[in-house]
């Protein structure tokens, strides 16, 4: 007996320190705390361990798996508080962490029965029960490391969840809580087995259907995270436009001072009678007024959009070959369009500008055939690239985005390499207006 409660008790203080060691430096972490609230959950700590060491003494032993539950629980919740970790956070953690000590326990009682095979495999062996302990506070200790340091970088997160998801997420932990100790009840009573196998079965039984549940929610969050990702394309596109626009502005303002001013010559001129000069100035200006000026779609955006990609390839000495135009009769969203092509557009950029000069060759067909809209780019490539260059790992979440839009649109998306040659072929079903006969 007096064993038993020894043992319990360095089992709580080594359980205290944990708890400590694990919820310092805490989520929402506030100066000023009132001091009264502290005093309540330290006394609420006290109480624990006042309850636990007269717990073999007072209460029947069936009982007592139940009653180490509520007090760890109890334990828990006061430390996490004590560290100002919010309520609903408190929660969930409480019930992992009773869920992660009940796995230390059974796997402790299961290394234990194998290292001492010859004699009572009970707690009422001292050598078992010290044994069993001790290899339990190790495991603890392994475990809360492990989160505090490793999962969590030394701090604990703190994610912002509504009421149902953390409800799910707890339901979870409480009911491998009720696995464990229903394992560890039939270890321990023959006479509870069939309740333990009831408690086992309708467990796991939940347990998937909160997979179910979580699935659901996780392919929510994919979606909403995917919708935002368009959006997010869609805000830069109309970005370009502002920049456009405002680059538009200036140019006109430029212009008009410099029609000003070269209305003020061309009067000078008819003034002194010099008709000849006047005639020559204005034939002139028209000249520089009128650069030649590519069209590549009818859509001002979407022909903005195409001039400045070829031209930053040209800035860039890339040698672009191209074939493009995009009639006026598009069904499709201009802005969709736009997020396509420049991802495109972009990526050949970047993987020839990383190639010497003389290999810099970007190709780029825009075609209607029909009523389709077919879109192929191919480009010199480093083929090391696919080996070496870690960052395209993420680079390619990018094409990822426009392989689901293009889908959501009817379309066809591929992409492959051959040698030095990377392409990418995209056909747009049913994008064109039928022509009215």
């Amino acid at each position: 007996m007096m064993l038993n409660i020894i043992l319990r008790n360095v089992s709580l203080l080594a359980y205290i320190a944990l708890l400590y060691y694990f919820f310092s430096n805490g989520t929402n972490q506030r100066i000023g705390t009132k001091c009264t609230s502290k005093l309540i959950w330290l006394t609420m700590i006290l109480s624990v361990m006042i309850i636990s060491l007269f717990t073999d003494a007072f209460v029947v032993t069936a009982t007592i798996p139940f009653i180490n539950l509520i007090l760890s629980f109890t334990l828990i919740f006061s430390m996490a508080r004590i560290h100002n970790v919010a309520y609903l956070d408190t929660l969930i953690w409480s019930i992992l962490l009773i869920a992660a000590t009940l796995i230390c326990e059974w796997l402790s009682l299961n290394i234990t029965k194998l290292i001492i095979t010859n004699e009572i495999a009970s707690y009422s062996n001292p050598k078992f029960a010290i044994l069993g302990t001790s290899i339990s506070t190790l495991l603890g200790i392994s475990v809360f490391v492990l989160l505090k340091s490793s999962l969590f970088k030394g701090r604990i997160p703190s994610p912002s969840l509504n009421i149902s998801t953390a409800l799910l997420l707890i339901s979870i932990p409480i009911l491998s809580i009720v696995i464990l100790v229903g394992v560890l009840i039939r270890g321990e009573n023959i006479s509870n087995q069939n309740i333990s196998e009831t408690a086992i079965t309708s467990s796991v039984i939940l347990l998937n259907i909160c997979v179910i549940f979580l699935y659901k929610i996780t392919v929510d969050h994919q979606h909403q995270l995917y919708k935002i990702t368009l959006s997010k394309n869609a805000l830069i596109a109309e970005r370009r436009l502002l920049d456009e626009v405002k680059k538009n502005r200036t140019n006109v303002l430029k212009l008009k001072h410099d029609l000003k001013n070269q209305y003020l010559v061309i009067l000078g001129l008819i003034n002194n009678n010099k008709t000849h000069e006047a005639k020559n100035y204005i034939k002139n200006s028209l000249q520089i007024l009128e650069p030649p000026l590519s069209m590549y779609a009818a859509d001002g955006v979407l022909n903005y959009l195409l001039s400045d990609k070829l031209n930053c390839a040209k800035e860039k000495n890339i040698e672009v070959c191209h074939q493009i135009f995009i009639s006026k009769h598009l069904k499709i969203d201009n802005d969709i369009l736009a997020i396509v092509l420049g991802n495109i557009i972009d990526n050949a950029i970047e993987a020839s500008n990383r190639l010497e000069k003389k290999r810099r060759q970007i190709n780029v067909t825009i075609k209607q055939f029909q009523n389709d809209l077919i879109i192929e780019v191919s480009n010199n490539f480093n083929s090391e690239e696919l080996i070496t260059r870690q960052s395209r790992k993420t680079a390619a979440l990018g094409m990822k985005n426009i392989d689901g839009l293009i889908a959501d649109v009817g379309g066809i998306y591929r992409h492959w390499h051959e040698n030095d040659r990377y392409y990418v072929s995209i056909v747009l079903f049913n994008v064109y207006h039928k022509k009215k006969t």
